[in-house]
C-alpha cells in the first residue's frame, strides 16, 4: 500500500479485544509515520461482551452486538492476519503462526482475552460449553435453543445447568430463559419443563456486588423458577451431568460454565511474568514488568498492585492509555501512569428489557436501567464501525487546472489498486495502434493484437507463450497479496491452454528499514515461490526496486503445440458463454479503501481471487473451448468486446444469469466504483438494450474491473452443460453459462442484453 513515509518500526496488535479497538481508531484518527501496524486475530467479526445477553434474549440480532475488525484495521492502515499464534521468541522479537512465516515485531500489545476457569475442568471441553470465549458460544447457542425449544414442544423437560455464580451467569440464566419462552409464547411464570440451574462454588452469588443487588437477583431469579445452588463446587464433567465436589450429581441436556477468568498458558511459556492470579502482569504504563517491548491490557492483564474484576468496562477504559503509551514507546517519549478507577458502574441485563445498576451500595432497577444499558452498548458498537470517510487531497498549485479538470481530478484521486490500477482501454488502445509492427515470420500476434500473451514459433513447432502482469498491491499483507497476484499473472497463459513452464518477477517494494524490507520481501517471494510450485512453474529469478507503493508482477513463459491454442478469437454461432468466477471485485476493493466492505464480504471476494484458473483451462480443453479470456481489469463488457471486434461478433447476455460476489451488488447501489469504472463504461456504445436494463442493479458490474478473475470461453451448445457439470465438481461452484453467441460477421461487435 502507498506510503509517504519509510517504514521503521513495526507495531503488532494481538487479539481483536475491547482495547485494541481504541488502538485502532486512535492510529487511524492520528497516523504515526514511519510506524507499520498488523493486527493478528483469531476472529475478525468480533463480538461486544456487553451486548452479548441482548443477542441471547433476542433482543439484537447478531450483526447488531459485533464490531467487524476489517473497517476499522483499513482505517488504522494496519494489515490484518486472521490466525492462531503458536508461539512467540521475545530474544528473535518473532510470532510463529500455524498456516505462514513467523511475523517479526519491534513493539507487541496482548489483548487477547480470557476463558473462564472452569475450562479447566475434567470433560469440559466434551461435555460443556463456555460462555467464553464469546464467538464460540455464540455459534453454539442457536442449537442449544433449538434443542430446548423442540424437546419442550414434544412434551420432555430440558435441562440447562450454568456453573457460576457471577455477572455473567446470572445474565445468561435470565437471557435463556426469557428467550426460549419467547419462542414457545409461553408466559413467564410457565416454566415447568424449562429446568435451569445455577451453581457456584461462592458463598454468595454475584458476590463482588452489595447486598442489596445480591439479594434482588437470587429473589428474581427464584421467583421465575431459576434454582440457585451456592457453595457447591463442580469437579469434573461427564456426558449430561456435573460432578460436584459434595458428592452430588446433576443432570442436564445443556451445560454451560461462566466462572472466573483465565488465560491460555503459553503467555508464561514464553516468559512473559504473570501475577499471582496468573495473567500478564503490567505496570502503571500497561507495559510487561518482565519485557518493556510488550504491553497488555483487558481481560488478559492485572495491574501489579491494582487489580481489578475481569470486566469488559476496564478493558474499554484501558484502550486510550494503552495507544497512546504505544505510541509514546514507539517514538521514544516517556510513558504516562493509567489510574483505574476503584469501582466501576455494572449493569446486569434480566432478559426482559430490564436490568440492574450496581456500584459500591447504588441499586437500582427496571426498564429504565436497561435503556441506559442499551444506550451505552449501541454506541460503543457505533463509535468502532460507523468510521470516518477517507478523503484524499490534490496536491496542486493554484491556478495550475480550471474547476472542472480539478473536480475530474478529485473524482479520481481516490485510486484503486489491484486491476483497478490498470491504463484505460482506450487510451493503451490508441498508443498501441501506433506502434510499429513487427516484420518477423515467428512471431505469431502483434503488439496491437488483443492477446494478453506474445506467441513466438520455436523451431520445434511449438508455440512459445509469453505473458507479463504486474499489480498494484490492494492488501497490507504481502503474503496474501503474492498469492493472489500470482494466480492473477499466472491466469493469461492459462486462458490460452497453455501450461506455465517458468517465471520471473518484477517487485515494487515500499522504502523501509532493512531489516523491515527484508521481511517484507521474505514474506512475498515465500508465498509466490510456493504458489508457482503448486503450478509446477519454476521461478527462476526477476528485478526489484524501490517504490512508492507495494506491487508484484511476473513474466509466464509457458509451451504450447500451435493447434492447441485458445484465443480470444475462434468463436461459432450458437456457442455458449461460460463464466467461471463471479464478479464483483472492483467494487468491493474500492468499497474496502472506504472502510465500507465487510470482513465477510472481502473474505470471499479474496478466496475467489486466490483461486488458480488452472482446472478451469483443463475443463475448456476437454471440451473444445473455440475461445478464451481471463476477466480483469477492463471488465467483463471490455474483455467481452476484445473477443468479438474480430469476427464483428453478436453475442446475447443474460444480464440475471451472471454470478456476482456477496456484497457487490450492494456496492454498486450505493455508486461505490472502481477508479477504472468510469473508462471501462466507454465501451457501452456497443452494448444493447440499455434503456430496458439500465436500472438493473447487475448493469454497472459489466463495467466493474476485475482482479483475479474468473475465465470467459465459448464452448459447443452440445457440451455447455457437461462442461458446467465438470467446472463445478472441480471447485468453480458459481460457474454460470451467461449467454450465447447469436451471429457472426454483423454490423458491429455488439452485446445485447436479455
Amino acid at each position: 500500500m502507498k506510503t509517504n513515509s519509510p517504514v521503521v518500526k513495526h507495531l503488532v496488535l494481538l487479539g481483536g479485544g475491547h482495547s485494541h479497538l481504541a488502538v485502532l481508531k486512535h492510529l487511524g484518527m492520528k497516523p504515526v509515520p514511519g510506524l507499520a501496524v498488523t493486527l493478528i486475530s483469531r476472529d475478525i467479526n468480533t463480538p461486544y461482551s456487553g451486548s452479548l445477553p441482548g443477542y441471547i434474549s433476542g433482543v439484537y440480532d447478531y450483526d447488531d452486538i459485533h464490531i467487524d475488525l476489517r473497517p476499522l484495521a483499513q482505517f488504522a492502515n494496519a494489515r490484518i492476519i486472521q490466525e492462531e499464534i503458536t508461539s512467540i521468541d521475545f530474544d528473535r522479537k518473532e510470532i510463529a503462526l500455524t498456516a505462514r512465516p513467523s511475523i517479526s515485531f519491534d513493539l507487541l500489545s496482548l489483548n487477547i482475552g480470557s476463558n473462564p476457569d472452569a475450562c479447566k475442568i475434567p470433560g469440559a471441553d466434551r461435555f460443556a460449553l463456555g460462555i467464553k470465549p464469546i464467538q464460540k458460544f455464540i455459534d453454539h447457542w442457536q442449537t442449544l435453543l433449538k434443542k430446548a425449544v423442540h424437546s419442550i414442544r414434544q412434551g420432555k423437560e430440558y435441562k440447562i445447568i450454568i456453573v457460576g455464580g457471577g455477572p455473567a451467569s446470572v445474565e445468561l440464566a435470565f437471557a435463556a430463559q426469557f428467550r426460549i419462552q419467547k419462542e414457545l409464547q409461553l408466559k413467564s411464570a410457565d416454566t415447568s419443563l424449562l429446568k435451569i440451574k445455577i451453581i457456584s462454588a461462592d458463598t454468595n452469588l454475584l458476590s463482588l456486588h452489595n447486598h442489596k443487588v445480591r439479594q434482588f437477583a437470587k429473589s428474581e431469579l427464584e421467583k421465575r423458577g431459576v434454582e440457585v445452588i451456592l457453595e457447591t463446587a463442580v469437579s469434573a464433567f461427564e456426558e449430561n451431568i456435573a460432578v460436584c465436589e459434595n458428592g452430588n450429581n446433576y443432570s442436564a441436556d445443556s451445560m454451560v460454565f461462566a466462572t472466573g477468568a483465565s488465560i491460555p498458558s503459553w503467555p508464561g511459556e514464553c516468559g512473559l511474568a504473570l501475577s499471582e492470579d496468573g495473567f500478564i502482569e503490567v505496570n502503571a504504563h500497561l507495559q510487561s514488568t518482565s519485557h518493556g517491548c510488550v504491553f497488555a491490557a483487558g481481560d488478559a492483564a492485572t495491574l501489579k498492585g491494582e487489580p481489578r474484576p475481569k470486566s469488559g468496562v476496564y478493558a474499554v477504559r484501558q484502550g486510550l492509555p494503552l495507544a497512546k503509551n504505544l505510541i509514546r514507546f514507539a517514538t521514544g517519549k516517556s510513558l504516562t501512569r493509567y489510574k483505574p478507577q476503584q469501582h466501576a458502574l455494572a449493569l446486569i441485563s434480566m432478559g426482559n428489557k430490564t436490568a440492574i445498576a450496581s456500584r459500591n451500595n447504588f441499586f437500582f432497577k427496571g426498564h429504565s436501567v436497561w435503556s441506559i444499558k442499551d444506550h451505552i452498548d449501541t454506541a460503543f458498537i457505533k463509535k468502532y464501525s460507523a468510521l470516518p470517510e477517507m478523503t484524499t487531497e490534490l496536491n496542486i498549485a493554484d491556478g495550475l487546472v480550471d474547476r472542472e479538470t480539478e473536480r475530474q481530478l478529485k473524482l479520481h484521486a481516490m485510486r484503486c489498486a489491484g486491476c483497478g490500477a490498470k491504463v484505460a482501454n482506450d487510451v493503451l488502445q490508441e498508443v498501441l495502434q501506433q506502434l510499429p509492427q513487427s516484420k518477423r515470420k515467428d512471431i505469431l500476434n502483434q503488439s496491437s493484437a488483443a492477446e494478453d500473451a506474445s506467441l513466438i514459433k520455436l523451431d520445434d513447432g511449438r508455440v512459445l507463450v509469453q505473458s507479463i502482469d504486474q499489480i498494484k498491491s490492494f492488501v497490507n499483507d504481502p503474503w496474501l497479496f503474492a498469492r493472489i497476484a500470482t494466480n492473477h499473472c499466472l491466469s493469461d497463459i492459462y486462458a490460452m491452454g497453455c501450461e506455465p513452464h517458468s517465471a520471473l518477477a518484477v517487485v515494487g517494494l515500499p522504502f523501509a528499514t532493512k531489516k523491515y524490507g527484508r521481511t517484507q520481501l521474505k514474506e512475498l517471494m515465500l508465498s509466490c515461490s510456493e504458489i508457482l510450485q503448486e503450478h509446477k512453474c519454476d521461478l527462476v529469478g526477476g528485478h526489484s526496486a524501490e517504490a512508492e507503493e507495494f506491487h508484484f508482477g511476473l513474466c509466464i513463459n509457458g509451451f504450447i503445440d500451435e493447434e492447441d491454442l485458445l484465443t480470444k478469437n475462434g468463436m461459432n454461432a450458437g456457442d455458449i458463454l461460460i463464466l467461471t468466477k463471479p464478479l464483483g471485485t472492483g467494487t468491493l476493493l474500492a468499497a474496502d479503501m472506504r472502510f465500507r466492505a465487510s470482513h465477510q464480504w472481502m473474505q470471499e471476494a479474496l478466496g475467489n481471487m486466490e483461486h488458480s484458473n488452472r482446472e478451469a483451462a483443463a475443463c475448456f480443453q476437454k471440451f473444445g473451448a473455440t475461445a478464451c479470456t481471463d476477466i480483469t481489469g477492463f471488465g467483463i463488457a471490455g474483455h467481452l468486446l476484445e473477443m468479438l471486434t474480430t469476427n464483428n461478433t453478436e453475442i446475447e447476455l443474460n444480464l440475471s444469469d451472471i454470478p456476482v460476489l456477496s456484497g457487490a451488488l450492494d456496492t454498486l447501489e450505493q455508486k461505490i466504483y472502481s477508479s477504472l469504472h468510469k473508462d471501462n463504461s466507454l465501451v457501452a456504445h456497443n452494448v444493447f438494450n440499455q434503456e430496458v436494463f439500465a436500472q438493473d442493479p447487475k448493469y454497472a458490474l459489466l463495467f466493474d474491473p476485475q482482479t483475479a478473475g474468473g475465465l470467459l470461453a465459448s464452448v459447443p451448445e452440445s457440451v455447455a452443460e457437461i462442461c458446467l457439470a465438470h467446472l463445478r465438481e472441480s471447485g468453480y461452484s458459481q460457474a454460470k453459462a451467461i449467454g450465447r453467441v447469436s451471429k457472426l460477421d454483423a454490423v458491429q461487435p455488439a452485446i445485447i442484453l436479455q
